[in-house]
C-alpha cells in the first residue's frame, strides 16, 4: 500500500490552509489599516508628512527583512513554535503602536509588529508544502496568497471605519485583540507540518524531506544570493515589480478618493473592496489553472511515454507558468487605465471597475510564481518564499516613497505609465524563463543539493 503524502485528513488540511491564510492576512492588514488614519496620526503626534511616512516605509524594509529569519526557523524547528511566537512578538507591537506618544516610538513599534507579522509570509508557503502533494498543491496556494493579498484590499476599508467612530490608536488596540486569537490558534488549534518532524511519528511518503540544517545553513544571507541563478533573478525581478506597482496603487487610491473624488475616509475604505472581490477571484482561479495545466502537461506526456517509463515522468516547473500572461495582461493593462482615469478625472465608477482587475490579475499571476518558485525549490519552500518577500518588500518601501515625488512632477497618468513600463520589461525578461528555464536550470543552477 503505498504511503499518504500527508498523514492529516482533507479536512483537517483545509483548516490548516484557512488559519494559515487568516495569519498571513495579517502582515497586510497591519501595514494598511491605518493608512486612512495617517492624517489623525500626523496632527496628534505634532510631526510632518515626511516623518509620518515613515511608520510606513519602516513597517516595509521590517516585512522585507524578517521572514528571511522566520523562514529559516521554520525550517529548524518547525512551523508551529514559528507561528506562535510571531503572533506574540505581534501582538506586543501592536500594543505598543496604541500606546505611542511620539514618532520614534511609533516608529520603533511599528517595526517590533512587522517582525512579528511577517513570519507567515515565509513559512506559510512552508506549510502548504508540507500537507499538499504538488499537483494539488495551486489550488491551496491560491487559498492560502487570499490573506497576503487581500490585506492591503480590506484593511484601508476596516481601518477607515475604526479610525472615523473611534480614533487612530483603535485600529491598533483591534489588531492587538486579532493577534491574540490568532496565538491561541497556532497554540491550541494548529497541528506541527513540517515533513522532518512528522516523518518522526507518522508515516508518509519520503519526499520532499529537508535534511536538519546545520548552523551555517540558517545564513539568510546565503538565501538571498540565490538570485546568482537565472531563474530566480528574473522570477524575483517580476515579483517586485509586480508587488511594487499593487502595493503603491493600494497606498495612493485614498489620495484619489478623497483628495479628487471627495469621499468620506470610511467610504474611501469601502472602494477598495472591488480590488479585494478581484483578488479572490484572481487567486482561487489562478491556483485551480496552474493545478489543471500539470495535470495537462502530465497526461500529454504519458501519452508520449513508454508504459514501463510512465513512473519516472517529470514535469518540469515551467509549465506552472503557462498562463501566467493572462493575469499580468489584465493587471498591466488595467494598471495604465487607472492611472489615466484619475488623471483626467474620470468617472469613479471606471476606477473601481479597474480596481478589480489590478486585483484579480495581480492575485493570478502572484500565486503563479509562488508556486513555480516552490517547485524549483520543493524542500526550501518557507525560505525561497522568504527570499521573494524580500525583494519585492524591498522595492515596494523604495517605490511607495518614490511615488508622492513622480505624482507632484509628473501627475497620475505619467506615474501609472513609468510603473507599467516597469512590469512590461520584468515580463519580457520573464518569458526567457517560460521558454527556456528548464535548461538554464540544468546549465546555472540551482543544482539538487538546493532543491
Amino acid at each position: 500500500m503505498e504511503l499518504p503524502y500527508s498523514h492529516f485528513s482533507a479536512k483537517l488540511r483545509v483548516m490548516i490552509v484557512v488559519i494559515t491564510a487568516f495569519t498571513g492576512l495579517i502582515s497586510p492588514l497591519a501595514s494598511n489599516m491605518y493608512y486612512p488614519s495617517i492624517t489623525s496620526v500626523r496632527d496628534d503626534l505634532n510631526t510632518t508628512q515626511s516623518g509620518i511616512t515613515w511608520t510606513i516605509t519602516a513597517f516595509v524594509i521590517a516585512m522585507a527583512i524578517f521572514p528571511l529569519l522566520w523562514s529559516n526557523l521554520a525550517d529548524s524547528i518547525g512551523r508551529k513554535p514559528v507561528y506562535a511566537l510571531s503572533m506574540l512578538i505581534f501582538t506586543c507591537g501592536s500594543v505598543g503602536c496604541a500606546l505611542s506618544r511620539s514618532l520614534t516610538a511609533l516608529i520603533a513599534a511599528r517595526v517590533v509588529q512587522s517582525a512579528g507579522s511577517s513570519a507567515v509570509q515565509s513559512a506559510g508557503a512552508g506549510t502548504i508544502s508540507d500537507i499538499y502533494p504538488r499537483e494539488q498543491r495551486g489550488t491551496a496556494l491560491g487559498i492560502y496568497y487570499l490573506g497576503p493579498l487581500l490585506g492591503p484590499c480590506l484593511g484601508p476599508l476596516i481601518g477607515g471605519y475604526i479610525g472615523q467612530d473611534a480614533g487612530w490608536r483603535w485600529v491598533f488596540w483591534v489588531l492587538a485583540i486579532l493577534g491574540g486569537v490568532l496565538l491561541l490558534l497556532a497554540l491550541f488549534v494548529l497541528p506541527e507540518t513540517h515533513r522532518r518532524i512528522v516523518s518522526k511519528t507518522h508515516s508518509i511518503q519520503p519526499v520532499n524531506i529537508p535534511p536538519a540544517l546545520s548552523f551555517k545553513d540558517n545564513n539568510p544571507l546565503l538565501d538571498i544570493a540565490t538570485v546568482r541563478y537565472p531563474v530566480v533573478a528574473l522570477s524575483m525581478f517580476l515579483f517586485a515589480m509586480l508587488f511594487g506597482t499593487y502595493f503603491t496603487n493600494a497606498t495612493a487610491q485614498p489620495l484619489a478618493y478623497e483628495g479628487i473624488y471627495g469621499l468620506s475616509q470610511g467610504m474611501s475604505g469601502l472602494c477598495f473592496l472591488s480590488s479585494g472581490v478581484g483578488c479572490i477571484l484572481g487567486s482561487t482561479s489562478g491556483g485551480r489553472v496552474t493545478d489543471l495545466l500539470l495535470a495537462r502537461h502530465r497526461k500529454a506526456l504519458e501519452a508520449a511515454a513508454d508504459s514501463e517509463r510512465v513512473e519516472d515522468i517529470k514535469i518540469p516547473a515551467e509549465a506552472r507558468l503557462g498562463a501566467m500572461w493572462v493575469g499580468i495582461g489584465l493587471f498591466m493593462c488595467a494598471v495604465i487605465i487607472c492611472g489615466w482615469l484619475i488623471e483626467y478625472e474620470l468617472a469613479l465608477a471606471g476606477v473601481l471597475v479597474v480596481q478589480f482587475f489590478i486585483g484579480a490579475g495581480m492575485a493570478f499571476t502572484f500565486q503563479s510564481l509562488g508556486g513555480y518558485l516552490i517547485d524549483v525549490f520543493p524542500t526550501r519552500s518557507a525560505r525561497i518564499t522568504g527570499v521573494q518577500n524580500f525583494w519585492r518588500s524591498l522595492w515596494a518601501a523604495v517605490i511607495v516613497q518614490l511615488f508622492p515625488t513622480m505624482h507632484e512632477n509628473i501627475g497620475w497618468g505619467w506615474s501609472y505609465t513609468v510603473m507599467f513600463f516597469l512590469t512590461l520589461a520584468a515580463l519580457l525578461l520573464m518569458q526567457v524563463v517560460v521558454f527556456r528555464g528548464e535548461r538554464l536550470r540544468q546549465r546555472f543552477g540551482p543544482g539538487p543539493e538546493l532543491r
